[in-house]
Order: C-alpha cells, then structure tokens, then sequence
C-alpha cells in the first residue's frame, strides 16, 4: 500500500493528519516573522518578539510560556532621548519656559555703542554757538548799561558844573520844548553835523530829528520841527554858525555846547581843527551868527 502524503487540499479521505498540517505551517510561517522583526529593530522600532523561534517542534504550550517569559519585551538598540522637534512658533522666536530659563542663564554681550562723529560735531558747535549768543547778549547789556551811565554822567556833569556861570547876557534861560525824535544818526558820517549828533544822543539818549540840511540851515529846521532855538548860549545844546564865523566853512558849523563861561562857549566838534571822524575842543567867543538848539 502506497502512502500519499501530497500537500494540498485536495486528498484522499481518510489520510489526513491535523498535527502534521501545523507543524508544516509553523516552519514555514517562522522565518519571515523573523525576518520582518530584525528589519524593524534596525530601524530603531519596538517590536515584540519571541524568544524561541516558531516550528513545528515548539508548538508545546507550556515551553511557549516558559520562553516567552525570558525573552527580552524589546528587540532593537538603545536610543538616546529625541531632540526637541522644532516647531513653528520656535521659528518666530517662541520659546517654552524651560528653554526660555536656560537662554537667561546665558551671559547676554554688552551691546556695543558706535559713537557718530558727526553728530558729535554738531553737537559741539551747537553748544559753541549757544555758548557765544550768551556772551553776546552778556555783552551788549553791559555795553547798554554803560551808555545809561555815561549818559547819566554827563548829564549831572553839565548841568552841575561850574563853568555854566552865566554872564550879565546870560541871566535868564528858555525853557526848551521838545521836539520830533530820530531812530538814527541821519547826517553824514565823518562831518561836523554827524559829530553834534552823536554828542546829543550820548547825553540824552535819542537822535533829535524833523529837518536836514547843511549846518547853516539847523537853527530853522529845529526850530519848524518842535525845539527850542536861542540865541543865548546854554549847556547841553547844539551850537549853530553861520558861514565864516569863528572859522567856519561856507555851509557853516555846528558842535555841541559843554561849558559856557560868560562870553566864552566852550565846545565839542567834529571835522574842524581834527579833521573827519575826529573830535577836538575849543572855546569860542560868542558873537552874531550864532545860535543855540536847546536839548529839553
């Protein structure tokens, strides 16, 4: 009698045997179950396994049991703890706490100032020019507080001074009215009209103004434009000559009066005896053709 043990579903009734079949699969089905293990434990996976390979020999429960209680629970290397993935609002700047804890602990650089050379030169000549407006300022004040006082000086000087006797022609003085005012020196620099100007400006602290003209034509301007005109001599006045008198040139002269001592004027003038821009001092004899434009 032959013996058919041809694989299959296909066989003879009566010839089948069960324990056979599964010792049969069991080989067959073991090594590509270890197979796939090995490749996803090389990869770094968790794979359960068993420790004694699947045959037909193997099928006892009780050894099943026994070894699967010394097998290892993981088959694959061991890996150190995974980075922290990256994430978007890490991108941006975001940190969790205990990141942002340890980046305070890390020593922030000193930020490093760049000094602009520039604008420290501006700065310093800002400061220069301010600095020199100031001095300015402290100057011109002084230079105006000097004025008041030279002003106030000469004043008291010529109306105290001794030498305002007046003489027998001299007994009796106008009262002097004011007159129109000027902003400036409106005569011509250097001449004799600019210099009584000045010299009245200096003691009463205004131009007198209202008329132009030569020296000879003064005494009338003065006189239309609100001052008073005499032909007595006094201190603080302007002196006017005619043409020829005490020297004078063909359009006249004028000075400023500082001391009268009866007959005898004394006074201070530019462009005569000094020349152009330069003061001198004399004393003239009063006559006719001469006038006196008194300050109020």
């Amino acid at each position: 009698m032959i013996n058919d043990t041809t694989r299959g579903r296909h066989r003879a009734p009566g010839r089948h045997n069960p324990l056979s079949e599964l010792k049969l699969l069991a080989r067959e089905s073991a090594q590509p179950a270890l197979k796939a293990g090995a490749l996803v434990a090389a990869t770094g996976g968790l794979v359960a396994g068993f420790a004694h390979p699947a045959s037909a020999s193997s099928l006892n429960p009780a050894a099943a049991k026994a070894a699967g209680a010394n097998a290892p629970a993981a088959v694959g290397p061991a890996t150190a703890a995974a980075p922290t993935a990256s994430t978007a609002l890490s991108k941006i700047g975001f940190a969790p706490a205990a990141q942002q804890a340890a980046a305070q602990r890390v020593a922030q650089p000193k930020p490093q100032v760049i000094e602009d050379v520039q604008v420290k030169a501006q700065r310093a000549a800002a400061k220069a020019a301010a600095a020199k407006a100031a001095a300015d300022k402290a100057a011109a004040e002084r230079q105006a507080a000097a004025q008041r006082a030279s002003r106030d000086l000469t004043r008291r000087t010529l109306t105290s001074s001794t030498s305002t006797a007046k003489s027998s022609s001299n007994t009796s003085t106008p009262s002097a009215s004011s007159g129109m005012r000027s902003s400036s020196n409106w005569a011509t620099a250097g001449q004799c009209t600019w210099g009584a100007l000045n010299k009245w400006y200096q003691s009463e602290g205004y131009y007198p103004g209202g008329w132009t003209g030569n020296a000879m034509a003064w005494a009338s301007g003065a006189r239309s434009a609100g001052y008073t005109v005499s032909s007595t001599p006094r201190t603080r006045s302007i002196i006017v000559m005619q043409p020829g008198v005490a020297g004078s040139s063909s359009v006249g002269h004028v000075g400023w009066v500082t001391a009268v001592n009866g007959s005898k004027v004394t006074i201070i003038e530019m462009n005569a005896t000094a020349g152009p821009y330069n003061y001198d001092t004399r004393t003239v004899t009063l006559s006719g053709g001469m006038s006196f434009i008194y300050a109020p």
